[in-house]
């Protein structure tokens, strides 16, 4: 089990009503707005003009957004299996969801900045660290990844910021580079992991706890 060459097709969740005002939106729960919704859309007909054949078997955030997301990605389908974890959630922005980038106080704005070269020191009041964060999206991948012992490809919907670990995680990159990776509204990006290579991602990033080359 875990040695298989299945792909995954991570999507980002589309845009939501909170997404059209650039406002911190982790664990918040707002629905896809009408621009989301037309993102989705699109992508599914890239899917299909690529000939691609969208997966059977998906695991989505249950984050309204992302469900929704999945909702339009695979309508008229035949009955595709989905699962619904919070693993695939964004990152919890505690005390400052839902605030603009104008409306952060000055310190954690400076707190942010810093983290953008450096991930590992960034934290939110009443939220989620980055280090906890890589832990839960990593911990979710493993489950995902050994559930099935077969080639079949999965699909995955999440957010910007989960995305990306699976991004890192597919090609071996350190948490250290989080924020050179950014995807667009509603990108999907096929990408082939196995069990073993989450597992070794972290074994390689994410311990010993405190080393160089772990977080």
């Amino acid at each position: 089990m875990g040695q298989s060459n299945r792909k995954c097709l991570v999507v980002k969740s589309g845009r939501s009503t909170k997404g059209m005002a650039d406002r911190f939106c982790g664990w918040t729960d707002p629905p896809l707005s009408v621009e989301g919704r037309k993102e989705i859309m699109g992508l599914r007909q890239a899917i299909s003009d690529k000939g691609l054949r969208p997966p059977k078997i998906w695991y989505v955030s249950d984050r309204r957004r992302a469900v929704e997301t999945f909702e339009v990605l695979s309508a008229g389908s035949h009955a595709p299996v989905v699962r619904l974890t919070e693993r695939l959630r964004e990152m919890n922005f505690g005390v400052y969801e839902n605030l603009t980038w104008d409306e952060l106080p000055d310190d954690f704005q400076r707190h942010y900045e810093n983290a953008l070269s450096s991930p590992i020191e960034l934290k939110f009041p009443s939220g989620e660290s980055f280090v906890d964060f890589c832990e839960r999206v990593s911990t979710g991948a493993m489950e995902i990844l050994s559930y099935e012992d077969d080639d079949s490809n999965i699909g995955i919907v999440c957010h910007e910021g989960s995305m990306r670990i699976w991004q890192l995680i597919a090609e071996d990159l350190p948490p250290s580079v989080f924020f050179q990776k950014s995807e667009g509204p509603a990108e999907g990006l096929w990408l082939k992991l196995k069990l073993s290579d989450v597992i070794q991602w972290r074994r390689k990033h994410m311990s010993p706890p405190g080393s160089q080359e772990g977080l």
